[in-house]
């Protein structure tokens, strides 16, 4: 039903607006690190503390006003288009959803939520980058220079949701029993999150280093890809997996457990 699917996508905007604003410097530091071709931060305290002593704290909010904006569509759309994936691909009969439908509806999650991403990222990294104002960097792109970087985004999405969902789902059908009470389904839908928004971004890195870099300006999608391993070697593509891991892993267990929150209210 319309008012369900609406209901799911305020949810999900909601769930993405705390979990950005209590990961946000992680992910800053992440973006530093995967752009960086000479060691100038060696990890995340490291950049956090170089760039407050320069910049002070404040700076690792750079472009998190845009990111906030963004995110309430993205995480809605996200969260609310896998679920709503999930619903038409669930067995008529006994209710189960396959793996395979499990993969196909976060993959349709991650091609959807795309012509969000895209502007929003790129302005957030340039932002995070130079320190500069979200206005001025839109300004400066253009609406098609927004765009840019598209295909690494939509790559990176894709790959991430169709890994990420299907372990979430079923991490919660493993740990959540129907005689837990709410405190107990709520922390089990938190561990279901995090544990598969560590893996899912951990493997997904390598397209997340090409996004940024493409997105910084290096280059196309095959340039930065052939000058990274060129001039850095195939480490470089695992740049910032350690922060990326620590920010998204925590975002998105914090994100689906307020999703889950919502849903239980909204029903009841």
């Amino acid at each position: 039903p319309a008012f369900a699917f609406g209901s799911k996508l305020t949810a999900g905007a909601v769930a993405g607006i705390v979990g950005v604003s209590l990961t946000f410097p992680l992910d800053f530091a992440k973006t530093r690190l995967q752009k960086q071709t000479s060691l100038v931060y060696t990890g995340i305290w490291d950049c956090l503390k170089k760039v407050r002593a320069e910049h002070g704290a404040m700076a690792w909010y750079s472009g998190m006003r845009v990111n906030l904006v963004g995110i309430i569509p993205e995480k809605a759309i996200k969260l609310a288009c896998n679920d709503q994936f999930r619903d038409l691909l669930r067995d008529k009969e006994t209710g189960h959803v396959s793996i395979g439908s499990e993969i196909l509806a976060g993959a349709g999650a991650g091609f959807c939520q795309v012509v969000v991403t895209t502007p929003m990222e790129i302005v957030k990294i340039r932002c995070q980058l130079t320190g500069a104002n979200p206005l001025s960097v839109i300004s400066q792109l253009g609406f098609r220079g927004c765009f840019q970087g598209y295909v690494p985004t939509l790559t990176r999405d894709v790959w991430f949701s169709l890994l990420f969902f299907p372990m979430q789902a079923k991490l919660k059908e493993y740990l959540i029993k129907p005689e837990d009470s709410g405190g107990e389904k709520t922390f089990k839908s938190f561990v279901g999150g995090i544990t598969a928004g560590v893996i899912a971004s951990g493997l997904s890195t390598p397209v997340d280093v090409i996004k940024t870099r493409t997105q910084a300006g290096d280059g196309s999608m095959a340039t930065v890809l052939r000058n990274t391993i060129k001039n850095e070697g195939y480490g470089a593509l695992w740049k910032g997996l350690g922060p990326r891991m620590i920010a998204i892993g925590p975002l998105f267990g914090i994100a689906v457990m307020i999703y889950d929150v919502q849903k239980r209210l909204l029903r009841s």
